[in-house]
């Protein structure tokens, strides 16, 4: 879990140790000052947010990926066949707004041609 605090968090903690009405005593230029040192604080605490949220992604993805491969294996795909799926399924799991139309009308098509070969491959 990320321990890093929110914007909010961080508001409730300045104005409980008075930092905020301190800060307001303050003239111009060293509260501008204060201001851009609690900026550059909170860009840098939101960038450590983002980094975290997406190693929990690709965490996440890659734990469901495995779990899939499992399933296609205790159905009788072939390691030729579960790389399409794998690429269908990374078409899928990951959406592009711009192109998630084709895209998922590849990944159909990969899909479709595992089954086929999986079946052409039982039949004979």
């Amino acid at each position: 879990m990320n321990n890093t605090p929110n914007h909010k968090d961080r508001r409730r903690a300045l104005k409980y140790v008075g930092a905020l009405k301190e800060k307001s005593k303050l003239n111009f230029a060293d509260r501008m000052k204060a201001i851009r040192e609690n900026q550059q604080r909170g860009r840098e605490i939101h960038q450590a947010n983002i980094e975290q949220k997406e190693k929990e992604l690709v965490e996440h993805l890659e734990e469901r990926e495995g779990a899939a491969i499992q399933s296609w294996k205790t159905r009788g795909y072939s390691d030729e066949e579960i790389e399409m799926l794998k690429e269908a399924w990374a078409i899928l799991a990951v959406k592009d707004k711009e192109t998630w139309h084709k895209d998922k009308k590849i990944a159909r098509k990969l899909m479709k041609d595992a089954d086929a070969l999986r079946n052409k491959r039982l039949a004979s």
